[in-house]
């Protein structure tokens, strides 16, 4: 009787021992092998994230070129560190674009989300800043002074080519300074005046000063006194009013005008250039570039 119990004992002893190894072999391979769902949430993330990231590019671009058509020679700022902005509620208004939505399918905000054009020393600049619900983020254009529009944010590209003989090439310009440069065959020169602050000077400004004469007694009839110390001092038999000049000083600034003077050397040119840039890049075309007719 005592070895069929024990045996039993054994024996449901060792079903427990089999189920709880079975369920741990069941977990292991629920770690090692994600279910579907799992894997198909982790994938539609992904794919959202990438998805979002794409349109948010494409609306960031879409503002890029239509900056760039729009802001031409006549609507650029004409003097260094000035700057005009729009923003994407006025894109909207002037029909520049039509209105978009970020992944979220939200409206971007259109007082945050701009274009700014400044004019630098020797370059413009064109921030194009966009913000959204689900990203802010910005991109800078570039454009030499003597060109009348910004390269297009278009992917197709075009080979241009222009002949550079008996032309010119410029390096950057110096910074401005008062020490005087002349022009030659190998720099140009420009000029500015500009007034400029050299010391302070005393200006006099002068008042009158009025006060009532003194009133007195004079063998028992009145009398009208200005003292001394004022312009019209004496006795008097009938009101008067007293009457001094004051002089104050104040420091004035003292201005000169000066000139300035910067340069860049220049190189005479010969042969062809080559450029690579969107296929409707009109300031290559406006600069004397032709299409060659490939295309990448």
């Amino acid at each position: 009787m005592y070895d069929e119990e024990n045996n039993n004992r054994e024996s449901l002893k060792g079903i427990f021992i089999k189920i709880v190894l079975v369920v741990l072999f069941i977990f292991v391979l629920m770690m090692l092998f994600p279910t579907k769902g799992f894997v198909t949430n982790y994938v539609d993330e992904k794919v959202a994230e990438n998805v979002g990231n794409d349109n948010f590019n494409n609306n960031l671009l879409a503002m890029a070129t239509a900056g760039s058509g729009y802001f031409t020679s006549s609507r650029l700022p004409e003097n260094t560190g000035d700057k005009v902005k729009m923003t994407l509620g006025e894109m909207y208004d002037n029909k520049l674009l039509v209105k978009f939505s970020d992944s979220n399918n939200r409206t971007c905000n259109t007082n945050k989300s701009y274009i700014e054009v400044t004019k630098e020393d020797d370059e413009y600049t064109m921030k194009v800043n966009l913000s959204c619900s689900d990203k802010e983020d910005y991109i800078m254009l570039h454009m030499g002074l003597d060109g009348t529009q910004f390269p297009s944010t278009s992917t197709a590209r075009c080979e241009f080519v222009k002949n550079l003989d008996d032309t010119w090439s410029y390096g950057k310009w110096s910074s401005w300074g008062t020490k005087k440069i002349v022009e030659d065959g190998t720099n140009q020169v420009q000029t500015k005046i500009s007034k400029v602050q050299t010391g302070t000077q005393k200006i006099a400004h002068n008042s009158v000063m009025e006060e009532k004469a003194i009133k007195a007694y004079y063998n028992g009839s009145p009398i009208y006194v200005c003292t001394s110390n004022y312009e019209n001092a004496g006795t008097y038999n009938t009101i008067v009013t007293c009457k001094k000049t004051v002089t104050t000083y104040t420091d004035e600034p003292v201005y000169k005008n000066v000139r300035y003077y910067r340069s860049r050397s220049k190189t005479l040119n010969n042969g062809v250039e080559t450029k690579w840039s969107s296929c409707d890049d009109k300031s290559l075309i406006e600069q004397g570039y032709v299409k060659t007719g490939n295309e990448s």
